[in-house]
């Protein structure tokens, strides 16, 4: 009775994975190293084909196209910039599961003028930022508010709109300081301008998540799980060796002035959760934020919205396996 027990189980198993997906869609709103390096590492490196999957990457422009082509039901996971835009959709009864981070820092720094080079410096002066409400308005306030100077009080936010303005309005003395990217940042140094934070450090605050719906989590767990150790194999890899993952990230098709890309990963890779755990508590400070400002109802709790059940399943995979490095 015990083999035919045992037989029936194995087929049972090898039915579960047939009905699985196997052929995945994954949609980025970023083409930056910071949001494309573990990916393009994984694909590159075969570890989602060790895994049984093949894997189409679509670039959409923002991050509301994004939620929408993923509740739709056209692609099985998505990578957006800011927990927000998955907290406001669930809370709007949209179908979106955070289930992974690459990040749980900001993936900002913050550059002074050349009169302007500690955080000091800011009080009684203006930090332009992309616009009100946006996720730079929102890290900007809290990393103020956490060094003891009161936004709109004790320093003055401006919306200034894109990187290019506000690269100006720095060069240009209107703003004292304003949010920048690893990249661009790296230019700024080399003009004379002064580092005040990098938040990739300094602010523990995920920019970049992974969401799915919770329909392919229930339908394809198994496929969901397997995506998921492939992109913590990528991510380790990308994060512990600096000079094979740039490599790698040039032959996979990313952009960059190869001085400015070494320099910039030193300043986005401290940022990157090496086993793509949630940062509960990052998140919970922009809901928090969200219920203050009444964008989302107070009953609305953090487990509605972060499901991380299947990535703890593939971390103690890859544990009994031997291949997580936390």
């Amino acid at each position: 009775m015990l083999p035919v027990l045992l037989v029936l189980s194995l087929l049972s198993a090898q039915l579960a994975w047939g009905q699985e997906k196997k052929n995945l869609r994954v949609v980025f709103v970023s083409l930056a190293w910071n949001a494309q390096l573990p990916f393009r590492v994984a694909n590159h490196r075969g570890y989602f084909r060790d895994q049984g999957l093949t894997v189409e990457q679509i670039f959409v422009s923002g991050g509301p196209t994004a939620v929408m082509a993923l509740v739709s039901g056209n692609i099985d996971f998505a990578t957006i910039g800011g927990a927000q835009a998955a907290i406001r959709s669930k809370a709007r009864g949209l179908d979106m599961n955070i289930i992974a981070s690459t990040s749980n820092y900001t993936n900002y720094t913050l550059i002074g003028n050349k009169d302007t080079k500690r955080i000091e410096d800011l009080r009684g002066k203006i930090v332009g930022i992309t616009g009100a409400g946006s996720f730079s308005d929102f890290t900007v306030r809290l990393y103020l508010k956490r060094n003891n100077l009161e936004p709109d009080k004790d320093v003055t936010l401006r919306s200034i709109g894109q990187t290019v303005v506000r690269a100006s309005a720095l060069e240009k003395g209107l703003i004292a300081a304003a949010p920048f990217s690893a990249e661009d940042t790296v230019k700024l140094l080399d003009k004379g301008f002064a580092m005040i934070a990098n938040f990739n450090e300094a602010l523990r605050v995920p920019q970049s998540v992974y969401v799915s719906r919770g329909e392919m989590l229930e339908k394809s767990p198994d496929t969901t799980k397997r995506f998921l150790k492939a992109l913590i194999l990528g991510m380790q890899f990308a994060k512990f060796n600096k000079q094979e993952a740039i490599k790698i990230g040039f032959a996979a098709g990313l952009q960059g002035d190869p001085e400015i890309v070494q320099r910039s990963y030193d300043l986005f890779s401290p940022g990157y959760a090496a086993d793509m755990s949630v940062a509960w508590d990052g998140i919970q400070t922009m809901l928090d934020d969200d219920h203050r400002t009444g964008l989302v109802d107070k009953k609305f709790t953090l487990d509605r919205v972060v499901n991380d059940r299947i990535l703890k399943q593939a971390q103690q995979e890859l544990k009994n396996e031997g291949r997580l490095r936390q």
